[in-house]
């Protein structure tokens, strides 16, 4: 009669027929780890994404980033200092960005 030879299966030791074999890979399907997106990308992504807004009761889908500007907008127009001077400084930037080639926001009241 053949008797199965004594081994302890417990922690540490798996059973024989589920080991790896010599010379088998432990990640078979080489599955890598998944590393954080550089900032940059992330900020991308997070523009680019779109919601849906409510205007003047009606519903429309915009990018966040035209939503984070529109809301400036509205809240420049109400008089906001800060969201004047936040619009007036990416007004800037995107003219600097696009080399003088538009870029223009909004310019009543600028005096140009």
């Amino acid at each position: 009669m053949n008797t199965p030879p004594k081994y302890e299966v417990g922690f540490g030791r798996p059973p024989k027929h589920t080991r790896w074999k010599k010379g088998e890979c432990g990640n078979p399907k080489r599955i890598r780890k998944r590393y954080a997106k550089p900032a940059v990308q992330m900020i991308d992504e997070f523009f680019a994404a779109e919601v849906d807004i409510v205007e003047r009761g009606i519903s429309r889908r915009v990018s966040n980033f035209e939503a984070i500007v529109l809301q400036l907008l509205s809240q420049a127009i109400a008089g906001k200092r800060r969201d004047m001077n936040v619009l007036l400084q990416y007004q800037e930037f995107a003219v600097q960005r696009s080399g003088g080639m538009g870029g223009t926001l909004y310019t009543a009241g600028r005096g140009e």
